[in-house]
């Protein structure tokens, strides 16, 4: 069914039409103002003629899943990282879905989620991986719904509650130690990412920085915020470089511009494999211990945060590992008037 939409940066209606040539989805702009009623009108009449064509030729079009879920994943998600994850996800749920003889969103049942947590579970997949994914074809099954595909939302129905993780841990000395040394013997790019993680806090696929984002004679880093979108106005935010790490950094040999090559996804996962062999951990314990680090010299939430970017204190006090040592020092520091004498 075709449906009208606005864009932030148009005044424009847009209209989502199926092709009745190819069956698959598209946009266009009418050149109708949203701001219009006369023009207004007219798209809605224009949606509601796109739409009675549909319905003519449904019938060589279809409606299955296959026929518009990849185009709307291409249209909904922007960010080429999160469109390649929810992309594989797809594949999988959609594989799961074709064994059952699930083609359309009317076919669903409710105990289909519960089925699939198992069979995922069953096939290697951890509980909470397997949640999300049964959280995504929800997701999947409510745009249906917006295209009078389906009546109602049988998956969201489904309850399943977040296995407790265990807390990434704080390196030590020691564990830093243990890391260096593993990376050594690996690709030059592993020991020069963990330094960049180790003194910086940032996320692994954020420790590939152009050279023209380090400033040595100034001491700064412009990094970018991998989990903002493009455009966002605090996607690329400006961080101090301590003396130790300009001097690392002046030192390396560069990728090109680049401090590393590339990163996939094949990278993150051998990196953490070193890591985990050394340390018992991955990548996100770096982020992890500089946070840490940061309230135990002393640095205020709100410096630590912009050091890393959070948005949030809620999220910001998930990293924090301070435990009762550094409560019992700061509490030394904490001075009341001494008792009488008896």
């Amino acid at each position: 069914m075709a449906s009208l939409r606005k864009v932030k940066s148009s005044p424009y209606w847009y209209v989502r039409y199926r092709d009745l040539e190819t069956g698959g989805w598209k946009d266009e702009c009418l050149k109708l103002r949203c701001d219009d009623r006369n023009d207004s009108l007219k798209a809605h009449r224009e949606a509601a003629k796109r739409s009675a064509n549909e319905k003519k030729v449904a019938p060589m079009c279809g409606d299955d899943f296959t026929s518009w879920v990849p185009d709307y994943l291409e249209s909904h998600y922007k960010n080429p990282r999160s469109l390649l994850r929810y992309q594989y996800v797809w594949s999988v749920v959609n594989g799961w879905l074709l064994s059952k003889k699930v083609r359309h969103p009317r076919e669903l049942k409710y105990q289909h989620a519960n089925e699939y947590l198992k069979w995922r579970k069953g096939a290697g997949a951890s509980h909470n991986t397997a949640r999300m994914e049964v959280k995504f074809l929800s997701f999947v099954v409510s745009e249906a719904i917006r295209r009078e595909l389906a009546d109602r939302n049988v998956i969201a129905l489904t309850r399943v509650e977040l296995e407790e993780r265990e807390l990434k841990k704080e390196l030590t000395d020691e564990d830093i130690k243990k890391a260096r040394e593993a990376f050594k013997s690996q690709p030059k790019w592993m020991g020069i990412a963990f330094e960049i993680l180790i003194h910086l806090g940032c996320r692994f696929n954020e420790a590939r920085i152009p050279k023209s984002r380090v400033d040595f004679k100034e001491r700064t880093i412009t990094l970018e915020d991998s989990k903002r979108k493009p455009g966002h106005s605090k996607r690329k935010f400006l961080v101090p470089m301590t003396d130790q790490l300009a001097a690392y950094l002046e030192k390396i040999k560069w990728s090109g511009e680049f401090t590393i090559p590339p990163l996939d996804r094949g990278m993150n996962q051998s990196f953490n494999a070193v890591l985990f062999k050394a340390c018992g951990t991955t990548s996100h314990s770096c982020r992890v211990s500089f946070i840490t680090r940061c309230h135990r010299a002393g640095l205020s939430e709100s410096e630590a945060m912009a050091l890393v970017n959070h948005s949030t204190r809620m999220v910001h006090r998930v990293y924090s590992r301070l435990n009762i040592k550094d409560s019992t020092d700061a509490l030394q520091r904490v001075k009341a008037p001494p008792p009488p004498l008896q």
